[in-house]
């Protein structure tokens, strides 16, 4: 009894393992090239991203030097078809995402805003004009898409609170 006692004081402690987000493996849903493509992304954002991105939150300041890179990556229009899109599926778009939020939150959002938010809205809803226009270059990553939203009186709510006003003034409308 006295060798066992001896023997666990001196095992050395076990590592936790790493954490692991996916608790349903839906990982497994993706084709070997999407799960290629999220290795990229990964790869991407420990090696580019996370050494740098501290100072970046300390700055309250974007890394814009990270944007030639991202164009290297392929992901532009990821889960779009046509206009120089990457393509792919929306399971990995959110894979991509998530990578990306692991080591920053603030890198998913940013690439949620431009590729979700702002590519999507052209995409689904803008005129064919628009999308020949717009999706090319932020594809490309020359053009960054955005989301600005601002209430006077209400913030930045979009789930509800805002307001529009619309102002007849001879055959035009002031919104």
């Amino acid at each position: 009894m006295a060798t066992a006692t001896a023997a666990r004081k001196t095992d050395a402690p076990k590592a936790l393992p790493v954490p692991n987000g996916d608790f349903y493996q839906l990982v497994e849903l993706l084709s070997p090239d999407e799960l290629a493509v999220v290795k990229k992304v990964r790869a991407f954002m420990e090696s580019k991203v996370k050494p740098i991105i501290a100072k970046y939150w300390s700055d309250d300041a974007f890394p814009f030097e990270l944007l030639p890179a991202f164009k290297e990556l392929g992901i532009g229009g990821l889960g779009y078809e046509g206009y120089g899109c990457a393509g792919g599926s929306q399971k990995l778009f959110g894979y991509v995402a998530m990578e990306m939020a692991r080591v920053d939150p603030s890198i998913g959002t940013f690439f949620g805003v431009h590729s979700g938010l702002a590519m999507g809205s052209i995409y689904l809803d803008g005129s064919e004009e628009q999308k020949q226009h717009w999706l090319p270059q932020m594809a490309r990553w020359e053009k960054i898409g955005c989301f600005g939203l601002t209430e006077p009186l209400t913030g930045s709510g979009a789930s509800g609170g805002l307001t529009t006003t619309a102002k007849r003034e001879g055959d035009t409308w002031i919104l």
